[in-house]
């Protein structure tokens, strides 16, 4: 760090407290300036993101997510995918699921609470469902999801073996 970077830091240290104390009303006993110099490569995208329209009419973009093990950053970085997307689309509703598949039982936080912030995105675990709901319907790809859900205590030969009748139905 040059002589004039650390005379730089060293003024920028005193202003930042001025307009902590008296534009803030903080009293601050420490002050460490913290580097936000950050380069930044990287290949970052979103599982699932669709430009979407519901029966009533209502378009807007859908964010799912599929995880599969717990994360404590999880809501960092679904609030991360918000902001790319919002920045792509500002003028566009976003709605973003995070849809749980992993072995483990979920406990991850499904937003980030804070005096700056409240954030919020829905959670569904695929274990909470019944795998009834999806062998139920008539399309390939809706009975295929029954294999993620909750069996119910029905042994997983038995489960395998139906969807498999059942998706030889919908060939036929």
């Amino acid at each position: 760090m040059g002589k004039q970077d650390v005379i730089s830091k060293s003024i920028l240290k005193r202003i930042f407290v001025d307009v902590a104390t008296y534009l803030f009303g903080l009293k601050l006993h420490n002050v460490q300036l913290i580097d936000t110099e950050q380069q930044r490569i990287e290949d970052r995208r979103a599982d699932l993101v669709a430009r979407v329209q519901d029966e009533a009419g209502n378009k807007f973009i859908l964010h799912i997510e599929i995880q599969n093990q717990n994360q404590r950053i999880m809501p960092i970085r679904m609030l991360r995918y918000l902001t790319d997307i919002k920045l792509n689309h500002p003028n566009e509703k976003v709605f973003q699921y995070l849809l749980y598949i992993g072995q483990e039982k979920m406990n991850m936080a499904s937003g980030i609470h804070s005096q700056q912030l409240d954030y919020q995105y829905a959670v569904i675990d695929m274990h909470m469902i019944d795998y009834q709901d999806f062998m139920a319907q008539s399309t390939p790809d809706a009975i295929v999801m029954a294999i993620l859900c909750d069996f119910k205590g029905v042994p997983e030969k038995q489960i395998v073996h139906g969807l498999l009748s059942k998706l030889g139905m919908c060939m036929k």
